[in-house]
């Protein structure tokens, strides 16, 4: 049975068994029901001081955090937003490394007891079964920009994803084709269908979507030039009643400076 011992100015404040207990009205949801935020101690003045807190951070506007909400649940409420404010490619990236590695290593944790360590520990098991550094620098990149969105709403204190240790990234020289090479590929699809297509590609350096992405027009014999303004990707494809799992779309470059005109 609880024996309820309210001091003055304490909220409610009450012993329930061996434990005391405490609670401090937060107002009332959209349904105008109460909500109470619930602490616990072994003594008394340990509750009184965890309703302080609480009420200090009520009076600052902040949301009070919720010790249940976990990482791997915060995360994909996050994706949920994500549509409209990022591009369909980029969330497709998004949505993999959430679920592919997230939280499977830490969606179980807490999202306000999650720490640098359990981050940096994460960033180092990837390494060490043999994910790039490259790989794990964009695995940090999407926790940090998560966890930045639940620094904003009050939901934890600090980001501690921005505050782990990236991995360095070695810098690798890139590997082109020598001449000899370069007109070996050419007299090989001479006759291809795509021949033209691997022409361009050769000459002007374009990517594989670049080059899928041209248009008719892109090209002016006049001039001699190349635009580039298009790209074809291959994405999720998000229709419930679609029965391919992904779909070619051809959609603008992200940036004026992948948009230009080559000569």
């Amino acid at each position: 049975m609880s024996t309820k011992k309210r001091g003055q100015n304490e909220d409610s404040i009450y012993k329930d068994g061996d434990r005391w207990r405490g609670a401090v009205s937060l107002g009332y949801g959209p349904d105008g029901k109460r909500i109470r935020k619930k602490v616990s101690g072994k003594t008394r003045a340990e509750v009184v001081e965890k309703v302080h807190k609480l009420k200090e951070t009520l009076a600052k506007g902040a949301l009070v955090p919720d010790d249940r909400l976990t990482v791997g649940t915060f995360l994909d409420r996050w994706l949920l937003h994500l549509p409209g404010h990022i591009s369909d490619g980029t969330l497709d990236d998004y949505e993999d490394t959430v679920r592919l590695h997230l939280k499977p290593c830490l969606g179980r944790h807490k999202l306000t007891k999650l720490t640098v360590a359990q981050v940096d520990a994460l960033w180092l098991a990837k390494r060490k079964v043999g994910y790039k550094a490259n790989s794990v620098r964009n695995m940090r990149a999407v926790l940090r920009k998560a966890l930045g969105q639940a620094e904003r709403e009050g939901l934890i204190m600090r980001n501690v994803a921005a505050l782990s240790m990236p991995p360095r990234v070695p810098v690798e020289e890139g590997r082109t084709l020598t001449v000899e090479e370069g007109k070996r590929l050419l007299d090989t699809v001479a006759d291809h269908r795509m021949g033209v297509l691997v022409l361009l590609s050769l000459v002007f350096g374009l990517r594989r979507g670049e080059a899928l992405g041209l248009m008719w027009n892109a090209f002016d014999p006049d001039a001699r030039t190349l635009r580039v303004t298009h790209s074809v990707k291959r994405l999720k494809n998000r229709d419930p009643n679609a029965t391919a799992r992904t779909r070619i779309v051809i959609s603008e470059l992200k940036t004026k400076r992948s948009r230009c005109v080559l000569a």
